[in-house]
Protein backbone atom coordinates (compact mmCIF):
# COMPACT_ATOMS: atom_id res chain seq x y z
CA UNK A 1 0.00 0.00 0.00
CA UNK A 2 1.57 3.27 -1.10
CA UNK A 3 -1.03 5.84 -0.09
CA UNK A 4 -3.22 5.93 2.96
CA UNK A 5 -6.89 6.47 2.19
CA UNK A 6 -8.05 9.73 3.74
CA UNK A 7 -11.55 11.02 4.25
CA UNK A 8 -12.38 14.23 2.42
CA UNK A 9 -12.61 17.01 4.99
CA UNK A 10 -14.60 20.19 4.81
CA UNK A 11 -12.32 23.12 3.98
CA UNK A 12 -12.09 26.56 5.58
CA UNK A 13 -14.38 25.80 8.50
CA UNK A 14 -12.28 28.02 10.80
CA UNK A 15 -14.68 30.94 10.19
CA UNK A 16 -17.57 28.98 11.72
CA UNK A 17 -15.54 27.15 14.40
CA UNK A 18 -17.06 26.97 17.89
CA UNK A 19 -14.89 24.31 19.52
CA UNK A 20 -13.98 20.67 19.43
CA UNK A 21 -14.25 17.84 21.94
CA UNK A 22 -13.48 14.17 22.40
CA UNK A 23 -16.48 11.82 22.37
CA UNK A 24 -15.58 8.74 24.47
CA UNK A 25 -18.61 6.79 23.20
CA UNK A 26 -17.50 6.86 19.57
CA UNK A 27 -13.74 7.45 20.15
CA UNK A 28 -13.93 10.43 17.79
CA UNK A 29 -13.09 14.09 17.91
CA UNK A 30 -16.14 16.21 17.15
CA UNK A 31 -15.63 19.65 15.61
CA UNK A 32 -18.58 21.96 16.32
CA UNK A 33 -19.42 24.64 13.75
CA UNK A 34 -22.23 27.12 13.25
CA UNK A 35 -23.56 27.97 9.82
CA UNK A 36 -24.95 31.26 8.52
CA UNK A 37 -28.30 30.56 10.26
CA UNK A 38 -26.49 29.84 13.57
CA UNK A 39 -27.45 26.19 13.38
CA UNK A 40 -24.86 23.87 14.90
CA UNK A 41 -23.10 21.50 12.56
CA UNK A 42 -20.60 18.76 13.42
CA UNK A 43 -17.61 17.16 11.73
CA UNK A 44 -16.63 13.77 13.15
CA UNK A 45 -12.93 12.88 13.01
CA UNK A 46 -12.15 9.22 13.70
CA UNK A 47 -8.55 9.21 12.55
CA UNK A 48 -6.21 12.17 13.25
CA UNK A 49 -4.64 11.63 9.81
CA UNK A 50 -7.86 12.99 8.29
CA UNK A 51 -6.82 16.43 9.55
CA UNK A 52 -4.01 16.61 6.98
CA UNK A 53 -6.76 17.29 4.43
CA UNK A 54 -7.76 20.49 6.22
CA UNK A 55 -6.64 23.90 5.03
CA UNK A 56 -3.70 25.60 6.75
CA UNK A 57 -6.03 28.04 8.54
CA UNK A 58 -8.19 25.14 9.79
CA UNK A 59 -5.15 23.33 11.21
CA UNK A 60 -3.99 26.52 12.94
CA UNK A 61 -7.47 26.98 14.39
CA UNK A 62 -7.48 23.43 15.80
CA UNK A 63 -3.93 23.83 17.11
CA UNK A 64 -4.64 27.02 19.05
CA UNK A 65 -8.02 25.81 20.39
CA UNK A 66 -7.33 22.83 22.61
CA UNK A 67 -9.62 19.83 22.35
CA UNK A 68 -12.01 19.50 25.30
CA UNK A 69 -12.41 16.26 27.24
CA UNK A 70 -13.32 15.01 30.68
CA UNK A 71 -10.38 14.05 32.89
CA UNK A 72 -12.02 10.68 33.47
CA UNK A 73 -11.75 9.95 29.73
CA UNK A 74 -8.09 10.89 29.46
CA UNK A 75 -6.74 7.40 30.21
CA UNK A 76 -9.97 5.43 30.07
CA UNK A 77 -9.40 3.90 26.64
CA UNK A 78 -5.62 3.75 26.74
CA UNK A 79 -4.94 0.05 26.32
CA UNK A 80 -1.50 0.57 24.83
CA UNK A 81 1.66 -0.21 26.75
CA UNK A 82 4.49 2.25 26.56
CA UNK A 83 7.64 0.61 25.20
Amino acid sequence: MKNMLLKEMEQDFYKDFIGWAYDPKTYQAVIALRDEKFVWKRIYVLDPMWLVNCSKKDIECLFFNMIMYYDADKYKHNNFRSW
